[in-house]
């Protein structure tokens, strides 16, 4: 991600609930936004689906429906299927996230993760 385009993204992904959109449309690089819902609102519970009442699922939904994924889209993390209710991570997603990763294992005082793009393990 170079630094002078990150600003839109990183203003979107200020807002966690955005930043583990991101993280979970890039694990499934395709989901229906009823299951992002599904697994968001059991992550932030920390419980079984089962645990948790449908109204809680539905105002996520919404929330989703609403509010985040039109921020991510506009930002060009994830780009979304109405018709077929799909989410789907972008490439510029794809950089943001793993971006945001190496930000955050380098501020909890490890070095640098190495470039996925070293051919020989050691040689970067």
């Amino acid at each position: 991600m170079e630094h002078a385009d990150a600003d839109p993204q990183l203003t979107a992904l200020a807002h966690r609930r955005r930043r583990a959109v991101v993280a979970c449309v890039r694990e499934h690089n395709v989901v229906a936004l009823a299951d992002l819902a599904d697994e968001l609102v059991v992550e932030e519970h920390g419980t079984t689906i089962d645990g948790i009442s449908a109204e809680v699922v539905t105002e996520l939904y919404l929330c989703l429906y609403h509010q985040h994924i039109p921020t991510l889209e506009d930002a060009g993390l994830v780009t979304y299927n109405q018709e077929r209710d799909l989410v789907t991570i972008t490439q510029t997603g794809t950089s943001a996230h793993t971006y945001l990763e190496e930000r955050l294992y380098q501020f909890n005082g490890h070095e640098p993760r190495p470039s996925h793009d070293c051919p020989d393990e050691g040689s970067c």
